[in-house]
């Protein structure tokens, strides 16, 4: 969904001029330009104004991997010791928001179109997650939504993979592209934990709310 630089502003209590401003800066991720009017990605919106709520700083990438694996698996050796006891605590206190915002930093989000070979081959180059995975009935189920083909592939690849992927499959940046690549610098954690989130952040409108139903059941296991 797109947000005009009004709207935004409007979200975040701020000016319109102070939201071009935080979209000059590439805080917000800008869509596209009608005329003289600039559009934003309304998730990026809204996780800058999680960022200005004062959730608590956000997890570097190998601790939000490791607040996942526990709560996909129940265990994790990413961190050790005190620092493992503190987030096993600290996870079921969170809500759904709260951890959206905290495990931002799991990965680098791009958008790209594919330009060269089939997507089922570039599908098979990932570790499929938010709306590639809802392809999959059994996922679909667990959201309560209706499975099939989005029309959009998305998942993760580890950094060092990125440039091999790019050049391979010819991925070129483009705002409205139907490749939605995350870039993670750990190895990401596949299941319904880790699609919530990315449909939580990036789904459309009617996926969201199951998404973030479904963190909050998981947190309160």
């Amino acid at each position: 969904m797109e947000l005009t630089i009004a709207e935004a502003a409007v979200r975040l209590g701020v000016t319109p001029r102070q939201a071009q401003r935080l979209a000059e800066a590439g805080r917000l991720q800008v869509v596209r330009r009608v005329g003289r009017t600039l559009l934003v990605e309304d998730t990026s919106v809204t996780a800058l104004a999680r960022d200005r709520s004062g959730a608590g700083r956000r997890w570097n990438g190998r601790t939000a991997w490791a607040a996942i694996e526990l709560l996909e698996h129940g265990r994790t050796d990413r961190v050790t010791g005190s620092t493992a006891s503190r987030l096993r605590r600290r996870l079921p206190q969170l809500s759904a928001d709260e951890l959206m915002h905290l495990a931002t930093d799991r990965a680098q989000t791009m958008r790209l179109t594919q330009t060269r070979r089939r997507r089922d081959a570039l599908e098979a180059a990932l570790m499929l997650s938010g709306r590639s995975a809802l392809a999959e009935p059994a996922m679909a189920a667990r959201f309560g939504l209706a499975g099939g083909d989005t029309g959009i592939v998305e998942g993760y690849v580890l950094r060092e993979n990125l440039a091999e992927l790019q050049e391979r499959f010819g991925l070129m940046p483009d705002a409205e592209g139907e490749v939605l690549l995350r870039v993670a610098d750990q190895a990401p954690v596949a299941g319904i934990v880790t699609s919530a989130l990315d449909l939580a952040e990036r789904g459309i409108t009617r996926e969201r709310s199951p998404a973030r139903a479904v963190l909050q059941d998981v947190l309160a296991r």
